[in-house]
């Protein structure tokens, strides 16, 4: 597997090029009525990593959050011209071959960023500030922080209240007498989800989207030894097999959530 280092290496010269080229593009447009500009996604993380078309063109868009100032009435299509892409949820226009993806806001504060998904917090707090000439999304973020470290104590119990509600006697044996072995193991894969959260939680951030969550938490400083390997254990499933609900069961919570309980702030 290529690891997010392995491809931040690897890209490192076409992330430039992008991030440059879009540094150019935030220079021409018309800025009056915006507060601040995040760059987001992948290429803010720098592991952009596209499938190149046959026409030589590349299959994916440089993320950007667009933060009108407060009281503005200003939309998208003012700034950045008609959305070329409407299917996709975000305002999307192609300048000079390079396609961008606008999630065009009012301006985050704590208040706004408090009600997000985590999915959405997670993308915000990833993101680099492009443009903020009052300093106004930077003062901000000494308040999102707080109600980030307040807010991930609150998610990590309660992560870890579910899997040990998931992984009990109690909801174990209604599907073991039943020998529905299929959903003792469904039951653990959630469980298992949860602990890849809580890993995020443990590390002082929020989790990703469930389709990126396990690739990313290869990464987090804190993790249990050899946690590539556990982690190929635990996915690891016969669906059919009392016995190997039990395994996976057993590494699950003897050396992840073990290692997050002996770990946790």
């Amino acid at each position: 597997m290529k690891n997010k280092e392995a491809i931040i290496e690897q890209q490192k010269d076409f992330i430039k090029n992008l991030r440059d080229r879009t540094a150019d593009y935030i220079n021409s447009i018309d800025k009056t009525e915006i507060e601040t500009i995040l760059l987001s996604g992948s290429v803010s993380r720098t592991d952009f990593f596209p499938r190149i078309k046959e026409n030589g063109e590349y299959d994916g868009m440089v993320d950007l959050i667009v933060m009108r100032k407060n009281g503005s009435k200003i939309n998208a299509e003012d700034i950045f011209g008609p959305d070329q892409d409407p299917p996709i949820p975000y305002h999307c226009v192609k300048v000079d071959g390079l396609w961008f993806a606008i999630l065009f806001t009012d301006f985050i504060d704590a208040a706004m960023f408090s009600k997000f998904e985590e999915p959405r917090k997670f993308s915000v707090l990833e993101s680099k500030i492009l443009f903020d000439p009052n300093d106004a999304y930077k003062n901000e973020l000494e308040k999102i922080n707080q109600h980030v470290r307040e807010d991930l104590k609150i998610q990590l119990d309660n992560s870890l209240g579910y899997i040990h509600y998931l992984i009990s006697d109690y909801k174990k044996d209604r599907w073991y007498r039943r020998e529905a072995f299929i959903q003792l193991h469904e039951n653990l894969n959630t469980a298992i989800r949860a602990g890849i959260r809580s890993l995020f939680y443990m590390n002082g951030f929020y989790s990703p989207a469930e389709d990126r969550a396990i690739y990313y938490s290869h990464n987090l400083p804190k993790l249990p030894q050899d946690y590539a390997e556990l982690i190929s254990q635990i996915c690891s499933q016969d669906t059919e097999s009392e016995e190997d609900y039990f395994r996976r069961e057993k590494i699950f919570m003897k050396e992840i959530v073990g290692f997050i309980e002996n770990n946790k702030r």
